[in-house]
């Protein structure tokens, strides 16, 4: 059958998500009247992302997650902080702090012309929709799915049934396409749905089966077109 739809992830996929961690986590801190810099910076993302792989695997739930961040970043640095009120003042900013990654936009325009395409992600509906529309895709997918509002998360393969149902899609027609091994190609593997890994950090894979590695969006669109025949 012909691979038509494209179950793609968002942030690192085709959102610069780090770029807005980053500008939200100074300005929020700098409201906090903390003088942090990226040493610090580099110490919230590490937090951050182990509590994300938590909840990816079901450990914790998303109010954990933005509860224990910033009271674990406070405690590691050794400083007294409300993390609520540090939380809800990264969070306001990063709803708000949309960016693309380089040659994202023109890789999915040219996406588009290979078939339909549906958002996938694991992360906050207010940060998402937030963002997208800050960079002017929140009309442009057809479908988008936050894992909040279906009740799974990525890689649970419910989440992917979802999908497929809600969509009305064959899963013979899908390729999920994603930089996350543990959520995006995980997952992937979980539906017996075809995946496109997108590598482009070099990374090896551990712990999930990508069908087809792809180190840049030319890499991506090549492959498409091979399990298109476009």
């Amino acid at each position: 059958m012909t691979i038509n739809n494209f179950l793609l992830d968002a942030d690192e996929t085709i959102l610069d998500f780090v770029r807005s961690s980053r500008e939200s986590f100074a300005l929020a801190m700098r409201e906090m009247g903390f003088a942090f810099g990226e040493a610090e910076f580099a110490r919230f993302k590490d937090i951050n992302d182990g509590l994300w792989r938590e909840y990816e695997q079901g450990k914790i739930g998303k109010p954990q997650l933005m509860k224990e961040r910033f009271a674990r970043l406070f405690s590691a640095l050794g400083v007294s902080a409300d993390a609520e009120q540090a939380n809800g003042c990264y969070f306001r900013t990063l709803c708000g702090r949309g960016y693309l990654l380089p040659g994202a936009e023109e890789f999915l325009h040219t996406l588009r012309e290979c078939g339909k395409i549906f958002l996938i992600t694991n992360g906050t509906p207010p940060a998402q929709y937030g963002r997208l529309r800050s960079v002017g895709l929140e009309n442009f997918f057809d479908g988008i799915f936050i894992s909040d509002e279906i009740g799974y998360s990525k890689p649970d393969a419910r989440y992917f049934e979802y999908v497929l149902k809600t969509a009305k899609i064959d899963r013979r027609e899908c390729a999920v396409i994603g930089d996350s091994l543990t959520s995006d190609i995980r997952g992937a593997n979980n539906a017996g749905i075809v995946s496109i890994w997108y590598n482009a950090k070099g990374k090896e894979a551990k712990g999930a089966n990508p069908d087809y590695i792809a180190c840049d969006y030319a890499e991506i669109l090549r492959i498409v077109r091979t399990l298109g025949s476009f």
